[in-house]
């Protein structure tokens, strides 16, 4: 980092990096939002921008972080609220999630070639980071699902492999702002909600790390 930069001065200008990075994506798009652009609303060079982060596409994925866990505090509020079953419950729970997930400005811009360069450019080491985030934010559901009385049986593992088709679908559609979930979705998530309480069998194999 440079000498000028106090540890104070690191921590501001990293959220405003995430949030300049929010605001430009969510507007512009990914492929139109430029390095220049961002360092410039946040008041430092573009060279001082590589100090933080090696590209906008890392930065890009971790604004994507900031978001969903913005988005995992609004789903967790749906574990307690009533419904007249087990499946009916958990099913208000994944619907938040792909709700949420749906309405994100910054998704409904962004395109099956933003996904492609992504894929191309983010190590694989960073994909996996957020594979593990998004892992634990599910052990995490799932534990106070149980604890509401909501008897989840399947894994972590099992159900980010039965989600992650959806979302990988949602993200490499084309964008401009048409972009929408399956028409099937409900009967989808009710069917996983079915698997997650051991109503129904699914054949299907784990993600690997």
């Amino acid at each position: 980092m440079p000498k000028w930069f106090s540890e104070q001065e690191k921590e501001l200008i990293r959220s405003r990096l995430l949030e300049q990075g929010e605001k430009h994506f969510s507007r512009f798009g990914f492929k139109k939002t430029s390095v220049d652009e961002i360092a410039r609303a946040v008041g430092i060079s573009k060279g001082a921008f590589y100090r933080f982060y090696e590209s906008k596409e890392l930065l890009f994925m971790d604004v994507i972080e900031q978001v969903e866990i913005r988005g995992r505090r609004e789903i967790l509020k749906t574990i307690d609220l009533s419904g007249p079953s087990p499946r009916a419950r958990l099913y208000a729970v994944f619907k938040k999630a792909f709700d949420l997930f749906g309405e994100l400005p910054i998704l409904r811009v962004f395109s099956s070639s933003d996904f492609d360069d992504l894929t191309r450019v983010i190590p694989l080491d960073k994909f996996q980071e957020h594979i593990t985030s998004d892992r634990d934010f599910f052990q995490d559901l799932f534990i106070r699902c149980r604890e509401a009385g909501i008897p989840i049986q399947a894994s972590a593992d099992q159900i980010i492999t039965l989600l992650y088709p959806l979302v990988v679908g949602f993200l490499s559609s084309n964008g401009r702002g048409e972009k929408s979930l399956p028409g099937n979705i409900d009967g989808l998530l009710e069917l996983i909600a079915a698997y997650c309480l051991g109503e129904v069998t699914l054949d299907f194999q784990e993600r690997k790390n």
